[in-house]
């Protein structure tokens, strides 16, 4: 009798376990701008809000957000008209960029910087933060890359609680990342 007791609860644990582990498949669906020349997938799932918002050179286009209720997760894409800095490399760019962070965000610690990654085909430089907003950690990756006068900036921001569980499918936006123009 005991055995046939205990037998049942281990297949019963497995199963959970096999349940758990079991990667739930996404619909995407493709976001197309042509007006800025840019398209990616995103899961159907996820909310979009295009933004068209100016400040300086700098637009931003478009912000997907997850379906969770309380999460401040969000993939934020820009563009900078840098037509006026010709020439300027990947590396001052990111690192010009590093120090306005250092200035407009508070307790600003880089985690990282490099520029020896890919985005839409071409050079792009990654750079990793954290900051503090209304006491909240945030945690940025934003990668970026320069073509025709432009830089193309994505930028994944979420809660540092929650930075590791959306960074997978955020990795599969920016992956699926296109320049149209």
């Amino acid at each position: 009798v005991i055995i046939s007791y205990v037998y049942p609860t281990v297949a019963t644990k497995q199963t959970v376990f096999a349940q758990q582990t079991t990667k739930p498949t996404t619909n995407f669906l493709p976001y197309v701008n042509s007006t800025y020349g840019i398209k990616l997938q995103y899961p159907s799932s996820w909310d979009k809000e295009e933004n068209g918002t100016r400040q300086d050179t700098e637009t931003d286009i478009v912000t997907f957000y997850p379906p969770a209720i309380n999460s401040n997760a969000s993939l934020d894409i820009s563009t900078d008209d840098i037509s006026d800095e010709k020439g300027i490399a990947l590396a001052q760019y990111a690192g010009n960029g590093i120090s306005d962070l250092k200035q407009s965000l508070k307790n600003f610690k880089s985690i990282g910087l490099t520029t020896n990654n890919v985005l839409a085909g071409l050079p792009a430089y990654k750079s990793i933060y954290t900051y503090v907003n209304e006491n909240t950690i945030f945690k940025d990756m934003e990668i970026g890359t320069i073509k025709g006068g432009k830089a193309y900036i994505l930028t994944y921001e979420a809660g540092i609680n929650e930075y590791d569980n959306y960074l997978p499918i955020m990795q599969e936006l920016i992956n699926s990342f296109q320049l149209t123009k």
